[in-house]
């Protein structure tokens, strides 16, 4: 029987009887390549183009490594093409010019991977899939978390340091930090909010050192620094209280 290769990683297979005093020789060359199929880290370099991975019968190549470190500059989305085969990939997106990647063959799905992202990658022989799109248990980030999409928390979300962000929908209680606009149940403090509304058509709007007590769209109470209350006595006249 003649020597063959393995689909996913071209490890060369001996043949019954073949290489008789050369056997040792492919062995270790076998072992090489499986050595840079677990643990090899192999950079590439794109310009503006989509790169196609080598791969290569029994040596060394570009696709079998590991963990790829995606380099170079571009001006677009640009595809990283793999052979289609079953295979595992950690791809670190440390290109120039702030464009995402793309990993995948040249059929069936990709996975898109954000610029300056390192992300796990699978390929089940079809089809190219995200390694990492959950956790079944407790999950713990020691450093920023950065979301660019949108998130959804099934259970308690637990902050011990701030949370910064345009917008924020929820329950609030015990909140800090700074938003431009937040949505919040049961908020028990705002400090420096520029309204604070209910669902029964109440809001508190502060203006300078004066608060303005609002329902449905009128004003009808406000509270000054020096602890005067007023409340108008019809749409144009406040009365004191």
């Amino acid at each position: 029987m003649a020597s063959t290769y393995t689909t996913s990683l071209k490890i060369q297979e001996i043949g019954n009887g073949e290489q008789s005093g050369v056997w040792g020789s492919t062995t270790n060359t076998n072992w090489t390549l499986i050595e840079q199929a677990v643990a090899g880290v192999q950079t590439i370099t794109m310009s503006n183009s989509n790169y196609t991975l080598t791969n290569l019968n029994g040596v060394s190549d570009e696709a079998r490594n590991m963990v790829l470190v995606v380099q170079g500059t571009n001006s677009n989305i640009y595809q990283v093409i793999a052979p289609l085969v079953p295979k595992f990939f950690i791809v670190n997106n440390n290109t120039s010019g702030g464009y995402a990647i793309t990993i995948g063959a040249s059929s069936g799905s990709l996975v898109t991977i954000p610029n300056g992202v390192t992300a796990q990658v699978y390929c089940d022989g079809t089809n190219f899939y995200s390694a990492q799109t959950g956790s079944a248990g407790n999950f713990l980030v020691n450093g920023n978390l950065s979301v660019t999409g949108n998130e959804t928390v099934g259970g308690t979300l637990g902050v011990t340091g701030a949370v910064t962000g345009a917008s924020f929908t929820g329950a609030g209680t015990g909140l800090t930090g700074t938003a431009s606009g937040l949505t919040v149940g049961t908020a028990t403090n705002a400090t420096n909010a520029t309204n604070i509304t209910n669902s029964g058509g109440w809001s508190v709007t502060p203006s300078g050192t004066t608060l303005f007590f609002n329902y449905n769209g009128i004003n009808v109470a406000k509270l000054d620094s020096s602890g005067n209350l007023t409340v108008k006595a019809n749409v144009t006249a406040y009365g004191t209280v």
